[in-house]
């Protein structure tokens, strides 16, 4: 699957960067999160990004779906560090 970045890029997804920036939000709360919870939130990304069938999607989806997964999988004060982080910038 290919990501449509901010500046109108297109670059192929990778999932290792969704674990980064998640796992940097994780500290920022001084909430690491283990390997195994890593994995379990990039399953459930992909999950969800398969379920859409299509070649593309845009970062900005993909935030949202990150959210939506931190969220539902009860990691609540990481999720809010996410979204703070992407509105720092």
């Amino acid at each position: 699957m290919n990501i449509i970045k901010k500046n109108g890029r297109i670059e192929e997804f990778k999932i290792s960067k969704v674990r980064q920036s998640i796992l940097s939000a994780s500290e920022e709360v001084t909430e690491p999160l283990s390997d195994a919870e890593l994995k379990l939130i990039e399953k459930e990304v992909n999950n969800i990004l398969s379920k859409l069938n299509r070649t593309e999607t845009s970062s900005y989806e993909v935030f949202g779906i990150c959210l939506n997964a931190l969220n539902e999988l009860g990691f609540k004060a990481v999720c809010k560090s996410y979204l703070q982080g992407s509105i720092s910038f």
